[in-house]
């Protein structure tokens, strides 16, 4: 099992300019399919600004991922 902290932040797809605090929220790929098989912190980065970006492309942000940590 791995965990990680993901920190975020969203921008106006518009401007780009910033929109409230950034998020920080934990990734358990052993429980959230959205991650499994992710195993690096690249990965967990990929996978998460995908589905904030990708898969919502009729947002109005844009969410970047500042950092992430393994975490216990």
């Amino acid at each position: 099992m791995a965990r990680y902290r993901v920190t975020a932040q969203a921008f106006s797809r518009k401007n780009m300019n910033r929109l409230g605090k950034s998020r920080t929220e934990i990734i358990n790929t052993k429980t959230n399919l959205l991650f499994k098989g992710a195993t690096t912190k690249q990965a967990i980065r990929k996978k998460y600004e995908n589905f904030w970006n990708k898969m919502n492309l009729g947002s109005p942000e844009v969410v970047v991922v500042s950092k992430v940590t393994k975490t216990k």
